[in-house]
C-alpha cells in the first residue's frame, strides 16, 4: 500500500465510523435497497457471483453527499438479500485515476476475479474537457478472494482510442466468448454520435480495436454504461443515451436508459440495431449493468434515486438518496 492509499484508507475509515455512530443517519437509512455507508454513490459496477457469494461494487463518493472524488466501495452476499459491507477495493491513488475511479465490470476467469474499470484524469485549464483536457484509460486489478485486488495495469491506454472519437470513452463491460474476451466502451464521436467501442483480446493483457456498434442515425451524442449480452438467443445492448430528444410521451426522464436489439451475422460482420425501448420510465434509474449468475440467470441492478419524504423539488439534486436497486432477475 503506497503512502497516498494509506492517507486515503485512514481519511475513509473516519469518516464511515462517525456516519455509523449518527442515530439521526441510521433512522433515514433504506432497507431494501443499497446505500453507501456514508457520501455519494452512483453507478453499480464488477457485478458477479464468486466463490459462492454474490459481489456488487459502486462507485463512491465518501467525502461529498452531492459527488465528488470517486472510490469504489462494495458489498457482497450469499442470499442477495443480506448484505455485508466489504470496504474500500479501488482508491484514486495513480498517475491514471487519481481524478477518480470511474465504472467498469468484473469477470470470473481461473478461479480468479477480474476487474476492468476508467481511471479518469481532468487536467487544469481551459479545456472543454470533451475533445481536450480528459485522459480516460481502461484499467484492470485482479484477485484471488474477491476482496484484496492487485496492482492496478493499463488495459487500453487512451492514446490508443480511434482517432474520430472524443475523449469520452469510459466504463468497459468485459465477458468471454469461445476462446476470446471482449470489451464493449460507451463513446461519444466527434460527429456527436453515441457509440459502442468493441476491443478483443486473447490474454486479459492486449486489447487491440475490433469494431464500433452503433445506430445509423444518430441516437443521443454519448452512450455511457453498455451491457452486451446474449438472453434466449437474442443479442441486447442495454446503455444510456445522452443527448436523446422527447418523442412524444417517450425519452423524458432525466436519464435516460435503453434497451436495444442487436441483429449480429458472424459470417459477414454486418449488425442493425433493431427495437429500441426505454428500459424505465422512472425519473431517476440510471446505469443498469447485468451478470450471470451460477444457476444461469441473468440479474440486473441499477441506481435509484429516492426523495427524501419532506423533499418536493426534483429539479434538485439536494435531498435525495441515492441507493442500488433490488436485484431483478431477466431470466
Amino acid at each position: 500500500m503506497s503512502a497516498l492509499t494509506g492517507i486515503l484508507a485512514t481519511e475513509v475509515r473516519k469518516i464511515e465510523e462517525t456516519a455509523a455512530m449518527s442515530r439521526e443517519i441510521q433512522k433515514q437509512r433504506l432497507t431494501h435497497h443499497l446505500m453507501p455507508p456514508t457520501g455519494w454513490l452512483n453507478d453499480p459496477n464488477g457485478l458477479c457471483y464468486f466463490k459462492g457469494r454474490y459481489h456488487v461494487f459502486f462507485q463512491y463518493a465518501p467525502f461529498d453527499a452531492e459527488g465528488g472524488l470517486k472510490f469504489w466501495g462494495h458489498y457482497s452476499s450469499e442470499d442477495l438479500v443480506s448484505w455485508r459491507y466489504e470496504g474500500v477495493p479501488l482508491y484514486p491513488d495513480s498517475s491514471y485515476d487519481c481524478h477518480g475511479v470511474y465504472s467498469g465490470s468484473a469477470i470470473v476467469e481461473d478461479e480468479k476475479l477480474h476487474l476492468f474499470f476508467t481511471g479518469n484524469i481532468k487536467m487544469d485549464g481551459d479545456y472543454d474537457y470533451i475533445n481536450n483536457g480528459r485522459q480516460a484509460s481502461t484499467l484492470h486489478v485482479e484477485s484471488e478472494d474477491g476482496v484484496h485486488f492487485s496492482a492496478k495495469e493499463v488495459a487500453v491506454d487512451y492514446h490508443n482510442y480511434p482517432e474520430d472519437y472524443t475523449q469520452h470513452v469510459r466504463d468497459p463491460k468485459v465477458w468471454k466468448d469461445g476462446n476470446d474476451y471482449f470489451m464493449a466502451l460507451g463513446g461519444r464521436k466527434k460527429n456527436d454520435q453515441g457509440a459502442v467501442l468493441i476491443y478483443k483480446s486473447e490474454d486479459f493483457k492486449n486489447w487491440d480495436y475490433d469494431k464500433e456498434i452503433t445506430t445509423e442515425e444518430p441516437f443521443g451524442y454519448m452512450w455511457e454504461c453498455p451491457d452486451l449480452f446474449e438472453m434466449d438467443g437474442q443479442l441486447y445492448i442495454i446503455c444510456c443515451p445522452q443527448g436523446v430528444e422527447t418523442q412524444g410521451i417517450d425519452y423524458e426522464n432525466v436519464h435516460q436508459v435503453t434497451a436495444m436489439k442487436l441483429d449480429y451475422d458472424f459470417d459477414t460482420d454486418k449488425y442493425e440495431i433493431t427495437d429500441i425501448k426505454l428500459f424505465d420510465r422512472g425519473f431517476d434509474f440510471y446505469a443498469p449493468q447485468s451478470f450471470e449468475d451460477e444457476s444461469g440467470r441473468r440479474i440486473l441492478i441499477g441506481w435509484m434515486g429516492i426523495p427524501d419524504a419532506d423533499y418536493t423539488n426534483p429539479t434538485e439534486e439536494a435531498g435525495w438518496q441515492h441507493a442500488l436497486t433490488i436485484p431483478r432477475a431477466l431470466s
